[in-house]
């Protein structure tokens, strides 16, 4: 099958689309176009919920500017979205805890098979927190950081942080975060 990226993108411009709609304007069978779809989505570029697609601003950016949408893999531009890895098991216990830290996360999470978990899950609470998705508290017993995931942003699927590229990803909303270095933040305040 044919990539249909960029027609899939100028079809959503005008607004949602059911995947049947988007099936028809392309000529084929909804089963056909899944994979388009969820690729674009993967990207960022559309927002899919219960079978209705629509554009985010990246999508509508892509779309403007007329680049390339090619179907092959991101370059390391894409984060991992697995339901059962250590980040997203940890999204899961910090939305049932009421202030935790790395320590904790380690604790309940890990059973030391896992590579350089606690770097993995430092840089994912760090990447939550530039985001403004979890507000500090007080330094635990240890002196060590904790926070509380704020629950207005706790979406159903996990932020998906890119540590490469510097990416946090919120599949929920379709918004993308850029989040500094520590250093470039320090040298921006």
């Amino acid at each position: 099958m044919a990539w249909n990226g960029l027609t899939i993108l100028q079809a959503l411009a005008d607004g949602p689309l059911l995947t049947r709609q988007i099936a028809a304007v392309l000529g084929k069978a909804s089963r056909d176009v899944t994979g388009c779809l969820g690729s674009l989505s993967r990207r960022g570029l559309i927002l899919s919920v219960e079978g209705v697609h629509e554009l985010t601003a990246a999508g509508r950016q892509a779309l403007s500017t007329g680049r390339e949408i090619t179907s092959g893999p991101c370059g390391g531009s894409a984060a991992s979205r697995s339901r059962n890895n250590l980040r997203a098991k940890a999204w899961r216990v910090m939305q049932m805890l009421e202030g935790f830290g790395v320590d904790d996360l380690l604790t309940m999470l890990c059973d030391g098979e896992e590579g350089d978990a606690e770097r993995n899950l430092t840089s994912y609470v760090h990447a939550l927190e530039a985001a403004g998705y979890l507000a500090s508290l007080r330094s635990g017993r240890t002196g060590k950081p904790r926070w509380r995931l704020k629950r207005e942003r706790a979406g159903v699927e996990p932020p998906a942080w890119n540590k490469a590229t510097r990416v946090l990803r919120d599949h929920n909303t379709g918004e993308a975060f850029t989040i500094p270095r520590k250093r470039e933040a320090r040298h921006a305040a």
